[in-house]
């Protein structure tokens, strides 16, 4: 039998449908690319150098709800927390990460640098591992909460301002010096000063870089312009008043003029000196904190005719009398002045 000299029949061919080799690929590509992402993300924005500047980034933007929520915070105990508003955060700016070392202790020291209105500065945090974000990415918290406390001592006063807001250290009672402890956020620089109707204190700047510590500043509270120019008119119209009397010796005045032989007609007084008031710290008649005007000279004149009662001649007395005055100061709570001489 001759056999079939013809071509075997071929298999058919199998053509993969259009598109189902991408959708492959790129399904088994997405697990890859997700740990890919997941690796990245721990490294940099979930990392320990990430936790720090996510918590530098609140204190930039002045958000103390978020700075304060970040793990491992906590404020000191039995200090003040006048110092934690948004308007009292500093001014911190140009944060970055520029160091994450690992000791041997598993604790991450994470160094940032950054800068304090203009000066620039750096500090180390203390971080560790802390719960993980959504079962993927690392968590951390402080180790060493990142406050400080700020001992601000006032003198001469019971408040300050930090940053322009007014703070106060005590129940209002005047005190020659008066010390507040503050929580504060580190880092942070602060402005420390006074200004009221009557009294003032050059800016003192308090910049704390190290968490844990504890930072001192002086705040020295003293007469403004105002409060001299207060005293001073007041004292001026009291010795005018006291001019006005036509005696020899005016009631509650500080100046007079005895003499012995009779007198003719009404004295004439006027003050050709008034004292040049200066305000000074120091102590009420109890023993207590004031403001007070120390011996301070000033000068009044005096014209009267009079009668020798040795030989009956007339003459006249024309002469500068000599005084000093000095007052306590005590100012009221509706802001007016008690002015007592001493």
């Amino acid at each position: 039998m001759g056999g079939w000299d013809g071509d075997a029949p071929r298999a058919p061919e199998r053509r993969i449908p259009r598109g189902v080799l991408p959708w492959a690929v790129l399904t088994a590509l997405v697990p890859l690319v997700f740990a890919v992402v997941v690796l990245v993300l721990n490294a940099s924005y979930y990392s320990a150098g990430g936790f720090v500047s996510r918590y530098l980034d609140s204190l930039e933007r002045r958000d103390l709800a978020v700075a304060l929520a970040t793990p491992g915070v906590r404020l000191p105990e039995g200090v003040s927390d006048a110092a934690l508003t948004r308007e009292t955060m500093g001014t911190l700016s140009g944060a970055r990460i520029v160091e994450d070392r690992v000791g041997d202790d598993g604790l991450h020291r994470v160094t940032a640098e950054y800068r304090l209105g203009s000066e620039s500065a750096r500090t180390e945090f203390l971080v560790e591992s802390g719960s993980p974000i959504a079962l993927l990415f690392s968590g951390w918290r402080f180790a060493e909460s990142p406050t400080a406390v700020l001992r601000v001592r006032v003198l001469h006063d019971t408040g300050f301002r930090i940053d322009g807001e007014p703070v106060s250290a005590a129940d209002g009672t005047p005190a020659a010096e008066t010390v507040l402890d503050l929580a504060v956020l580190a880092p942070v620089r602060l402005v420390l000063d006074q200004d009221t109707a009557y009294l003032t204190a050059e800016p003192v700047t308090a910049a704390v870089t190290e968490a844990g510590s504890t930072v001192e500043a002086n705040v020295d509270v003293q007469a403004n312009r105002r409060f001299n120019r207060a005293v001073q008119d007041e004292v001026n119209e009291f010795l005018d008043a006291c001019a006005e009397q036509t005696v020899l010796q005016p009631a509650g005045c500080p100046f007079r003029r005895l003499i012995e032989d009779r007198v003719l007609d009404a004295p004439e007084w006027s003050v050709t000196a008034y004292p040049q008031i200066g305000i000074q710290p120091g102590l009420a008649p109890d023993g207590t904190f004031a403001w007070s005007v120390p011996p301070t000279p000033g000068t009044a004149h005096i014209r009267v005719r009079v009668v020798s009662l040795f030989d009956g001649s007339v003459y006249t007395v024309d002469e500068d009398v000599p005084f000093d005055v000095s007052f306590v100061l005590t100012m009221r709570g509706d802001g007016g002045l008690d002015i007592r001489g001493t």
